[in-house]
């Protein structure tokens, strides 16, 4: 087992406190015990532990994500030396990519140049309508961020231009598709990542699950029928599709590839991704750091690290025997966990991700050339008809 890309907590706060937020708001508060920003000795002792691993495992590319907390607040002089401490100890042949994953609140033009300069790439986080970000993205006084959001984005995507003006998008099913798609278009954005609430078992049932199924639906249908040449990319229609015609492995949602990403706390402790913290406080702590370990420590004595790596093949009898295992992957690892079975469950989202999918793959249908049908051996999907037999192998 190996990685290629790293999650770097680089500050362990944030400045925004977000209604939905899986760090602060999901029961796992182990964040309060992490030093607030991470040291130059953390930096270099991560550094010698991606070199290793890339020679090890003959790598010549590693991603390196800046995140948080709110990965700004850190300031200016950390990149500056955190790419000069790349030059001195990652060799030429190794090439390192960064991207950052930001609220946006704090670029401004100074900030920008740097980023890009440094060349590391932008992604703000940005929930569709003002509404529904005043509603949710909110300073720690209650405040909504929007206005704060947008003049980030839109600074961002002056300097760096509209290929690299991507965002996530948290679903909110309280907002119309169409005023979100919409709301996305008119900022001219290149991608949107639609990402799932994060509940399981635990905080939710199939029944009170936001209801993204239908939402996703509306969402799909304005986008698929919109032949604008300023239509973005929207994930994960393209992800959905790629599997349904066979031409990608999918991430950490769906499909059947491995999830091989790590994350480094600000005091270098290395774990698995921190969005499982939703499955219990300090759900995700481990014993290994960067100070001592390599990398690949983590998957050869940690359990949960090995799960997740291989989530998409670790499923439950339920969605071994399900029509559309391939494309779903049983979805997303944290959304299958429950006091009683653990991970042996069926998404909480599974009868969403299961209309959307067969809406996208019977609306594909209807356009794809006969030889092509006939290549792929796609079929009709009938949702009832799957839903009856998920719950006949309950």
């Amino acid at each position: 087992m190996r990685t290629t890309n790293l999650v770097v907590k680089v500050a362990s706060r944030c400045n925004l406190n977000c209604t939905y937020c899986y760090m602060y708001n999901m029961g796992d508060d182990s964040y309060k015990l992490q030093p607030k920003f991470m040291s130059k000795d953390i930096v270099e002792a991560m550094l010698l532990k991606i070199k290793n691993h890339c020679l090890r495992n003959k790598l010549e590319r590693f991603l390196i994500i800046f995140h948080g907390g709110e990965p700004l607040l850190i300031g200016k002089d950390f990149y500056l030396d955190f790419i000069e401490s790349v030059k001195k100890i990652i060799p030429k042949h190794i090439e390192i990519d960064y991207s950052m994953q930001s609220n946006g609140v704090l670029l401004d033009n100074e900030w920008c140049k740097l980023l890009k300069r440094l060349n590391i790439q932008i992604g703000i986080s940005l929930d569709g309508t003002p509404s529904s970000n005043n509603l949710n993205r909110v300073y720690h006084n209650g405040k909504g961020s929007y206005d704060e959001i947008i003049n980030g984005f839109n600074i961002m995507k002056s300097i760096y231009g509209k290929t690299y003006s991507n965002s996530l998008c948290v679903i909110d099913t309280n907002e119309v598709p169409f005023d979100v798609y919409t709301h996305f278009k008119n900022l001219d954005v290149h991608s949107v990542s639609f990402l799932f609430q994060d509940f399981n078992y635990l905080t939710a049932t199939k029944e009170s699950v936001p209801k993204i199924g239908d939402w996703l639906i509306e969402l799909f249908n304005s986008w698929y029928e919109d032949k604008s040449d300023s239509k973005p990319i929207i994930k994960p229609f393209d992800e959905l599709i790629g599997l349904i015609l066979g031409k990608n492995k999918g991430s950490e949602i769906f499909g059947k590839g491995i999830n091989d990403t790590l994350v480094i706390e600000t005091d270098g402790s290395i774990e698995t991704v921190d969005t499982l913290r939703i499955c219990g406080n300090g759900f995700t702590k481990t014993n290994y750091n960067v100070l001592n370990d390599e990398l690949s420590s983590i998957f050869e004595g940690d359990q949960l690290a090995k799960l997740y790596y291989n989530a998409h093949n670790e499923l439950s009898s339920v969605c071994e025997k399900c029509p559309i295992e391939s494309i779903c992957g049983g979805g997303y690892l944290g959304h299958r966990y429950s006091q009683e079975n653990k991970f042996d469950n069926p998404s909480i989202y599974c009868n969403e991700i299961v209309k959307i999918i067969c809406h996208i793959q019977n609306k594909i249908l209807e356009n794809i050339p006969k030889n092509i049908i006939e290549k792929t051996k796609i079929e009709p999907l009938n949702y009832f008809e799957i839903i009856k037999q998920i719950t006949i192998n309950v």
